[in-house]
């Protein structure tokens, strides 16, 4: 599914080319018309690519987020000495771990 984001982005990208296109046109280009041309009929390709490479860097970021948490806890676990603490922070630590694992598993399907 494309976000209105991603839609408008597209959006953009090809109102960019076409400007490029129309540009190419007044300096009399041919070639260059035609390779933008080229590109223009592949916006599917480009904007699944980009989409998908989204995706990816959002991925990336919670991942990133996840592991900083982790670090967060397990430096809080070696400053208590309360074991009712140490249980909750253990717990929070295989949540964390759990939900890192999901997320690898995301990773991997979006780069094969």
């Amino acid at each position: 599914m494309i976000s209105s984001a991603m839609k408008a982005a597209a959006a953009l990208w090809v109102n960019d080319y076409l400007d490029l296109y129309n540009y190419a046109g007044r300096i009399g280009d041919t070639a260059w018309q035609q390779e933008i041309m080229d590109i223009l009929k592949q916006k599917d390709a480009y904007v699944s690519e980009a989409v998908r490479t989204r995706k990816l860097e959002e991925l990336w970021t919670t991942f990133d987020s996840i592991n900083r948490k982790m670090l967060e806890l397990y430096r809080e676990l070696r400053e208590t000495n309360d074991s009712w603490v140490t249980e909750r922070l253990r717990e929070q630590v295989m949540e964390l771990k759990t939900e890192r694992l999901t997320v690898s598993r995301k990773i991997k399907a979006e780069q094969a």
